[in-house]
């Protein structure tokens, strides 16, 4: 007669690998609509940049002999002189120089020689891209302030850069603070000079080159992008025929397959929920899938080990039932240990931006389903092979067998 137990997760298997099935399909169906993943330059090859148009202020230069730099940290403008005799620093807080007027007074009291173009631009809304931290020479350096009342939209960008190729732009932060990512595929043979030059040409043209301000500029080529995607995939592979050759040693080879399809369902469930929401695939993702492969893999080797447990300790105990009994041993402490990565993790998801942001939403995604496959798709898995490949129990000896079945 077959034993049963408090918590038969083996009687839900079908119901979760259903709903997996499901959720797949769903992310086959959003690969076939919107054509592909959304990559990140470094696997689709391209060119990125983060551009504000933000109109000029101040221009400012030095003539001196000593060495003068120009820094922003916060709403903090720093300028530096450094000669032999040593450091003078001066700092102009937002606070106490409210305006883009008393800001270059204040310098060029201290120095520097300083054009004002538009006087009445807020110290508050200073904007530092490439520029800074700057070496002041007998060159203009440019300062340039954003504006709550900037009236440059993303259709703007979009017919500036229509004949600079197949541009993406979006808009980052809020809509009226003129600040866009732009993205654009690049063909063989493109250099980044080439590419950059073609994009910040057309924004001077369309906007003027001293209020355009580039914030951060990335290039990646084919043959990098093509390299980096292969390395992918081979690390993924060759972490799954590792783990595969340890559990074939460690327990048997029917705990082997079902961990090993247990974490294809887990990598398959994240870019099911990538292609859902059009997350952007990037080296970030990969690191996210390899840590989860490792984080999931745990939770279903303790699972398993108490399964061999119980079948080596009990006698004549039905694998099933040592299956839902090993699964509710280990479900406290599944709990627990999701809950508290999830606690680390979810503040980054809702709060950072940019590939940290990413890293953490595919994360904690991905946790999620670690605990929920090795609940019920590996013990799921272990029991449909176990009918057709017997785990073979390895019995103690009569005299060390204990029999702790509740």
């Amino acid at each position: 007669m077959r034993n049963k137990g408090p918590f038969e997760v083996l009687r839900y298997k079908y119901v979760a690998m259903g709903a997996s099935a499901l959720f797949m399909v769903i992310g086959l169906i959003c690969f076939l609509v919107f054509g592909g993943f959304n990559t990140g330059i470094d696997f689709g090859s391209g060119f990125s940049e983060r551009v504000q148009i933000a109109p000029l202020g101040l221009r400012v230069r030095h003539t001196g002999p000593d060495a003068a730099t120009l820094s922003v940290s916060g709403d903090v403008l720093t300028l530096q002189y450094r000669s032999s005799a040593g450091v003078v620093t001066h700092d102009y807080a937002a606070g106490e120089y409210v305006t883009a007027g008393e800001l270059g007074a204040a310098m060029e009291r201290d120095g520097l020689e300083v054009e004002i173009v538009e006087p009445e631009l807020l110290t508050s809304e200073l904007v530092s891209g490439f520029g800074f931290p700057a070496t002041l020479s007998s060159s203009w350096t440019r300062i340039n302030f954003a504006t709550e009342t900037q009236d440059i939209l993303i259709e703007d960008i979009r017919e500036a850069l229509a004949d600079a190729g197949n541009i993406n732009v979006q808009t980052l932060g809020e809509e009226t603070a003129g600040y866009f990512q732009v993205r654009l595929n690049v063909e063989e043979g493109e250099g980044q000079k080439d590419v950059e030059g073609r994009v910040n040409n057309a924004l001077y043209a369309a906007f003027g080159e001293e209020n355009v301000v580039v914030m951060q500029s990335d290039f990646v080529g084919p043959k990098f992008s093509s390299s980096l995607i292969r390395s992918s995939v081979w690390a993924i592979l060759i972490a799954m025929a590792l783990i595969l050759i340890y559990i074939s040693i460690r327990f048997r080879f029917s705990y082997a397959v079902s961990s090993i399809l247990a974490l294809v369902h887990d990598v398959l469930m994240m870019l099911a929920l990538i292609l859902i929401f059009r997350l952007e695939v990037s080296s970030t993702t990969i690191a996210a899938v390899l840590t989860i492969i490792g984080y999931s893999l745990n939770n279903t080797i303790v699972i398993f080990d108490r399964v061999r447990e119980n079948l080596r300790d009990n006698r004549g105990i039905d694998v099933d039932f040592a299956i839902n009994l090993s699964t509710r041993q280990s479900l406290t402490r599944t709990i627990i240990t999701s809950l508290t990565t999830l606690f680390a993790v979810v503040p980054l998801a809702i709060l950072a931006s940019g590939e940290i942001q990413l890293f953490a939403i595919n994360l904690t995604w991905g946790i999620t389903v670690g605990a929920y496959s090795s609940n019920f798709i590996a013990p799921g898995l272990l029991s449909i092979f176990n009918r057709y490949v017997p785990i073979n129990v390895e019995r103690k000896k009569p005299e060390e067998e204990e029999y702790s079945l509740v």
